[in-house]
């Protein structure tokens, strides 16, 4: 049963045993005796239709119907019905479908910006699938815009068109500049017929010679095997590009060709190299040319190579933060000019690396090292080894690539101390048999190095002590009292028997002090 306190009428559940007896209300600590008063009565529940009362037949059951008629008092006026969407939240799917389609018309405007221009990489792609891809765009990601722009439909309608406006302008901004390679000749690509239905090649043929200035060609062409001529027509290249390049071209052709720079265009913007006693094949040099530019095209009976310098090749190195090895930039300036093609700028960025400390980019570096290694010579190839000595670690496996590169420098009598101790630290092969080489040649400066094998100098001097001179013997002998173990003193004391004066004195002496350490 529930009881109801007298004081603060809170309501407890009881059981009937309670009744008659003294209780305590939880709710305000007052004590009353549990009469039938405090016993709340249940009243009987009812549903709606279960009961009817006799009263209710006085009213009727039909809704009168009241007639627009005057009245004398003022009338309430309600707004009319509106939809959840306008009143509350947008729901989630408008709100990510209003996202998707700005996304979608931001992100393509982005592309064009980034990558639709001259020298973008889109450059290939043509105007009909331009418009394609921005109608495209426009009509999915407008429709998306103006579906989730439930709240404000109008300045949904503005923002879709606005964006679908600067969409639809964006391939006249940015027009197609597609690259176009070919081996037939010029003047045969791309002309018109005249009134008479027959192409009109020669003419256009002689407005593009006359726009190169084709004359030192043709000059070369008399004077020269046809083969060995080559002429480079440069478009969108300044003064120092022009010489940047024609150094590169000279240096990539193994120097053998004989390079000339013109200056050509009308405010000086082109330029034409002209290649001569080269060995290499037209499509060779266009190949290179592909380094800085794009191939336009290519007239082998011409005997030209037409190409549009790209900016981005060549503006490859920042000064400021290459020269500066405290440049967070350095390492990735410097990086960057040894993937060029300007061997000079190579050069100085290989030096710059050599005297650098290596940090981050030490791997990436080393690689492009180790890339550049067989196929540099000289000068170059010299300075790749300084640099490697800095900058390759010791678990890096170089031997395989060094190790020809070091004959070659030894070959050409251009070996130093630096490469020669990166050698022997790294001991790369071949690299015990040059040091005695030079040893042999020149003991007194190779000396202190060949100390530096410790026990391997040993191996070098021991089988050959007969034969040397004296000044080699004497040499040998202060290294092997440094760096010799006991196992060599049987061979000096033979060589020492058949030896006399200086010899035998320098062998005597190496035999002490080797009893002596031991």
């Amino acid at each position: 049963m529930r009881i109801q306190c007298p004081q603060c009428s809170q309501r407890f559940d009881v059981t009937d045993e309670y009744l008659n007896k003294t209780v305590e209300c939880g709710s305000c600590d007052n004590r009353f005796k549990v009469t039938d008063e405090e016993v709340v009565k249940e009243k009987k529940k009812f549903y709606p239709g279960e009961k009817r009362g006799a009263d209710l037949e006085r009213f009727g059951h039909q809704h009168s119907r009241v007639s627009g008629a005057a009245v004398d008092f003022k009338q309430a006026h309600y707004q009319p019905n509106v939809t959840a969407d306008v009143v509350g939240p947008p729901r989630p799917r408008r709100t990510i479908a209003k996202v998707i389609g700005l996304s979608m018309m931001v992100m393509v405007i982005l592309i064009f910006l980034l990558a639709g221009g001259k020298e973008g990489s889109m450059r290939d792609m043509g105007m009909v699938n331009r418009f394609i891809f921005v109608g495209f765009t426009a009509i999915v990601g407008g429709l998306l815009v103006i579906y989730g722009s439930v709240r404000d439909r109008k300045l949904g309608v503005m923002l879709a068109g606005l964006l679908a406006a600067i969409l639809i302008a964006l391939p006249f901004i940015f027009p197609p500049n597609p690259t176009v390679t070919s081996d037939e000749p010029i003047g045969k690509v791309g002309v018109e017929e005249d009134g008479r239905g027959a192409f009109n090649s020669e003419i256009l043929r002689a407005q593009y010679l006359e726009a190169i200035g084709y004359e030192p060609v043709s000059d070369a062409l008399e004077s020269n095997p046809r083969e060995s001529v080559v002429g480079i027509y440069l478009r969108n290249v300044s003064e120092s590009a022009r010489m940047q390049i024609g150094n590169y071209l000279y240096e990539a052709t193994d120097r053998v060709s004989h390079e000339t720079v013109y200056v050509r265009g009308e405010d000086d913007e082109d330029g034409l190299v002209l290649l001569t006693k080269q060995e290499k094949s037209i499509d060779e040099i266009a190949a290179l040319c592909t380094k800085f530019g794009r191939i336009k095209k290519i007239d082998k009976k011409l005997r030209i190579v037409d190409v549009y310098v790209e900016g981005a090749k060549m503006d490859y190195m920042s000064n400021d933060k290459a020269l500066d090895p405290k440049s967070l930039d350095f390492e990735d300036q410097n990086l960057r000019v040894l993937k060029g093609f300007d061997k000079g700028a190579q050069l100085r960025a290989l030096n710059r690396l050599a005297a650098a400390e290596p940090k981050a980019r030490r791997d990436d570096i080393t690689q492009q090292l180790l890339k550049m290694l067989p196929r540099s010579k000289g000068d170059l190839r010299i300075a790749i080894l300084h640099a490697l000595k800095t900058w390759a670690t010791a678990e890096k496996r170089v031997s395989h690539v060094v190790a020809p590169a070091i004959k070659e420098v030894y070959a050409e009598g251009k070996m130093d101390k630096d490469i020669m101790e990166f050698v022997i630290q790294r001991k790369i092969d071949a690299g015990s048999e040059i040091l005695w080489k030079l040893w042999e040649k020149n003991p007194a400066e190779w000396s202190e190095m060949m100390s530096g094998l410790g026990e391997g100098a040993q191996i070098l001097l021991l089988p050959n002590l007969a034969k040397m001179n004296v000044a080699q013997v004497v040499a040998a002998c202060e290294i092997l009292g440094r760096v010799g173990t006991p196992s060599a003193i049987s061979t000096l004391e033979s060589v020492a028997r058949a030896s006399s004066g200086q010899k035998k004195k320098s062998l005597k002496a190496a035999i002490d002090e080797i009893k002596k350490r031991s």
